[in-house]
């Protein structure tokens, strides 16, 4: 069953790990561009004119696009989906031709042919196209957000068209390399507020069937992709600001305006911020940001128009926790900074999305470090990291330039390793480049691509200009091949007392933990790495090209070498025991950086296989000697990977004895912290406050669940209110271990709760129970309409997370997996993600090959990537089941 279980995930991953690695990393060319749609019609404007209602669950448009046959054609083919066209007129000055519709040649497309059969010759044209279309539930295409104000429902339309969900709004050359300018005007009943990408030209009152109306129209935008395009009709609270020129709204619905100040703070930050460093101003003449009450997940970059979910913008200082705080600034961060990186510059293909996400992401950070130093964005790096280096090193992974891809499974490379990897990767080659050269860089990039799109070898070239190094050839081995190496690390002194220098000898190899040994890895990979060696306060950057290469430092030192030194690289680091053992000996006294990555990395290193888990309980203990900044990361850092432990030998008799390891570890560090912020706790401290309680809990802490349970009841009965700092762990905490009564409590805030964040929050207590009966009758809510579709989707993902359930939560998803399904949509974490979700915690190989067989029957060829993935990670859980439940027995018994 074992080796059933890997030969299926091999073959569903292959979309991943087999697939050809992109090699050529030339600079844009429109015609040479990937897509499916021809290059000969080219759009160069678009009018649309839409009837939007927000009570309505049609609507009404009609596009008039500017286009310019480059070639004689027999039709126009443009994409269009769930679109019903009424008239189509094919218009050049005064001759109109009318068109016919029919299925295009590429999937959802049509095909536009004149009525009387005669080819279309060069030229331009006006295309006039009449048509009719659908709002979505699901948070795709324009949607409906249903919400309630005092009370009363009300609701909302909004946009989301990336990845390729523009052609559900309006017939369109929906591919990142059509730009266009768009100028859209809506009609909408009177009394709703219309938003786009840029301001108002005009709004003139009308009467339309007896009733008032109103026509916004809007000023063109520049030229741009069909995805970025935004609308949104409702009825909103508006706070409104300034920064670097630029005219500042955050939109809400009505009564949230003051959870939208913080928010506008960090754009009040990052705006002029990123101007200044790209040399580049924002170039639109306004910048709104929608915070959307249902529905929709995450955020999106629309140019001039961001929308999120209510938790990604909305803050409340009152009732928000720091983790919130922190998500909110990420992600208004990393949205703004696709103004330039996305908007201003787009990348050429879906291939290259990484230029766009991998940026955002990089930039975010740099945003982080500067605004909030108390975050120790450097360290808390880590854990996104972590998980990413985890999926890379196993089966299910890909290049972050990874070829062609699909427009049905466009949202795979929508993933960690374009987000997290690609971000890491910059910042390595930054690191090696200089910041300034960098910096330079880029601002040429975006100077010479702006309005434009650009590929990587756009952006290499101004790099290397900048940097006067091959930047192209570095970069190609981390972004065009899949995994990441593993440096091994050697070191002694030689020579007499008066010429000694340290001979390190650096190894590289390809980095697993899918259990494919390093002697039969037929990879063979090779990656040019900059790898920054620290001895004491002594830095020295050496390019590592070769599967081994000696260097000499000169002198020797007492101070052990550091390889990575600073953890800004994207690769795991062993070294030879003698090495390691100094290390250790001078854990407490190393640079932050370098305990959290000697911690992480010896973890993932006995998660491979390559190190015994003994090394890692061996650091683990020496994390109360660490009085520095990376104090509250390792303890962090620590709970995650014995989360890990646990689900790894859940169901054997080992799990019983890693809890009470990670209680040892956790619990006198709760203790140190107390429960109630304390003057001088920093953002750090209260991070850890509430991550401890949370995974105390988990683990069976008995006075932790005590507490926890008194504090809760203490808050339902009104005696004491939760610390905001707090809050969200003690009913995370509560929920675990809830009775019945204490459940249905807290199941009446969560059909109580006013906004997202309260939601989700409500939605992961309740998952995390240890009843069977009541997780059923939570599962059982997803399809009642209790809460929003994005949040019912996610119950089945979140009992098989959070509680001992998982094989319950996958039999639900598996019973209604179309109702879930179309509630699900085709959104980025839609369908595709339910079964996978629901298997998240399985450890067995035998629930790996029934995932990819289930997705397979289930999601079809569109859903191998997703179960793939779960599967992989399955396959690592239980890899460290087989190898180290009995020694984990033996290690942890006598302690």
């Amino acid at each position: 069953m074992a080796h059933r279980c890997l030969t299926l995930i091999a073959l569903s991953a292959c979309l991943l790990a087999c697939a050809p690695h992109a090699t050529a990393q030339a600079r844009f060319d429109f015609d040479s561009t990937p897509g499916n749609l021809p290059k000969s019609v080219v759009p160069s404007r678009y009018a649309l004119s839409l009837d939007l209602d927000p009570a309505s669950d049609s609507f009404t448009g009609r596009a008039d696009i500017a286009i310019e046959v480059r070639q004689t054609v027999r039709a126009v083919v443009l994409h269009a989906r769930n679109l019903q066209a009424s008239r189509i007129e094919l218009r050049q000055g005064d001759h109109t031709r009318s068109l016919q519709v029919s299925p295009g040649p590429i999937q959802q497309s049509w095909s536009l042919e004149p009525a009387d059969a005669a080819p279309i010759a060069p030229g331009r044209y006006s295309l006039r196209i009449d048509y009719s279309g659908q709002v979505n539930r699901s948070g795709v295409g324009l949607f409906r957000a249903d919400h309630r104000v005092a009370g009363r429902p009300q609701s909302m339309l909004a946009t989301q068209l990336e990845s390729i969900d523009a052609r559900n709004v309006f017939p369109s050359f929906d591919e990142p390399a059509f730009r266009a300018v768009f100028e859209l005007s809506v009609r909408a009943p009177r009394g709703f507020d219309v938003l786009s990408n840029m301001p108002l030209a005009s709004k003139p009152l009308f009467v339309r069937g007896g009733a008032a109306a109103v026509l916004h129209r809007f000023r063109p935008t520049p030229p741009m992709p069909t995805y970025l395009v935004a609308l949104s009709v409702g009825r909103f609270d508006t706070l409104a600001g300034r920064a670097a020129g630029v005219p500042l709204r955050i939109l809400t619905a009505p009564g949230k305006r003051a959870q939208a100040s913080y928010a506008m703070r960090v754009t009040q930050q990052v705006v002029p911020f990123y101007s200044a460093y790209f040399g580049v101003p924002y170039a639109l003449p306004k910048l709104d940001q929608q915070a959307v009450p249902s529905v929709r997940n995450g955020a999106m970059e629309d140019w001039g128009l961001i929308s999120y979910a209510e938790d990604d913008l909305l803050f409340d200082p009152a009732k928000s926790s720091p983790r919130t705080q922190r998500g909110v600034f990420n992600t208004v961060a990393h949205e703004i900074a696709h103004q330039w990186f996305g908007n201003l510059v787009t990348a050429a293909s879906w291939e290259e999305i990484w230029l766009n996400e991998a940026f955002a992401t990089w930039m975010a950070d740099k945003a982080g470090a500067r605004f909030n130093p108390a975050w120790h964005t450097e360290l808390e790096q880590r854990f996104p990291i972590d998980r990413t280096l985890s999926d890379d090193a196993g089966a299910a992974t890909r290049a972050i330039r990874s070829g062609p891809v699909s427009e049905s499974s466009v949202f795979d490379v929508f993933d960690n390793i374009t987000y997290v990897k690609g971000g890491a990767v910059l910042g390595m080659l930054e690191q090696w480049i200089g910041t300034e050269p960098f910096r330079r860089g880029l601002a040429a990039y975006m100077r010479e691509r702006k309005f434009s799109n650009a590929t990587a070898g756009d952006l290499w070239h101004h790099m290397a200009q900048a940097s006067k190094r091959n930047v192209a050839a570095v970069a190609a081995s981390w972004t065009d091949q899949p995994g990441f190496p593993l440096v091994q690390v050697a070191s002694e002194c030689v020579g007499q007392s008066n010429r000694q220098v340290t001979r390190v000898k650096l190894t590289q190899r390809r980095m697993r933990n899918d259990g494919v040994p390093a002697s039969t890895d037929a990879s063979a990979s090779k990656w040019q790495i900059p790898v920054r060696i620290a001895r004491g306060h002594t830095l020295s950057t050496v390019l590592l090209t070769d599967a081994q290469q000696d260097f000499d430092l000169p002198g020797c030192s007492e101070a052990p070498l550091v390889a990575n030194a600073g953890a800004v690289g994207f690769y795991r680091v062993m070294y030879a025991q003698a090495q390691s053992n100094a290390l250790a000996a001078r854990f407490a006294s190393l640079a932050s950086a370098d305990q959290v990555s000697l911690l992480s990395d010896t973890f993932a290193l006995a998660q491979a296989g390559e190190l015994p888990m003994s090394r890692w309980f061996a650091l683990v203990a020496l994390i109360p000697q660490v009085h520095g900044a990376a104090r509250t990361t390792l303890f962090d850092l620590a709970g995650h990977s014995f989360g890990f432990l646990d689900d790894a030998m859940a169901g054997t008799p080992t799990q019983p004895l890693v809890r009470a390891a990670a209680r040892r570890v956790l619990a006198p560090e709760l203790a140190r912290l107390g429960w109630l912020d304390r003057r001088g706790d920093d953002a750090q401290t209260q991070k850890l406050r509430g991550a401890l309680i949370e995974r105390l809990a988990r683990f069976d802490d008995a006075p932790t669940i005590a507490q926890a349970l008194r504090r809760f009841d203490a808050d339902e009965a009104g005696r004491a209110p939760l610390a905001a700092t707090i809050r969200s762990q003690v009913l995370q905490a509560a929920g675990m271990h809830a009775d019945r009564a204490r459940f249905d409590q807290l199941l009446a805030r969560f059909k109580a709760a006013g906004g997202e964040e309260d939601r989700w929050m409500y939605a992961q207590a309740l998952a995390g129970g240890r009843d069977a009966q009541r997780a059923q009758e939570l599962l059982a809510t997803s399809l009642t309409g209790l809460t929003s579709p994005n949040i019912a989707i996610a119950l089945p993902r979140l009992v098989s997370d959070r509680s001992p359930f998982g094989a319950l939560a996958y039999d639900f998803t598996l019973e209604h997996w179309d109702a879930l399904a179309q509630l699900a949509g085709d959104a980025m974490f839609g369908k595709h993600w339910l079964l996978p979700g629901a298997a998240s915690r399985f450890n067995e190989p035998a629930r790996a090959a029934q995932l990819v067989e289930d997705q397979q029957r289930k999601a079809g060829a569109d859903g191998a990537v997703p179960a793939a993935r779960t599967a992989a990670r399955i396959a690592l859980l239980w890899a460290v089941r087989q190898r180290d439940a009995v020694a984990l027995q033996t290690l942890l018994a006598g302690s």
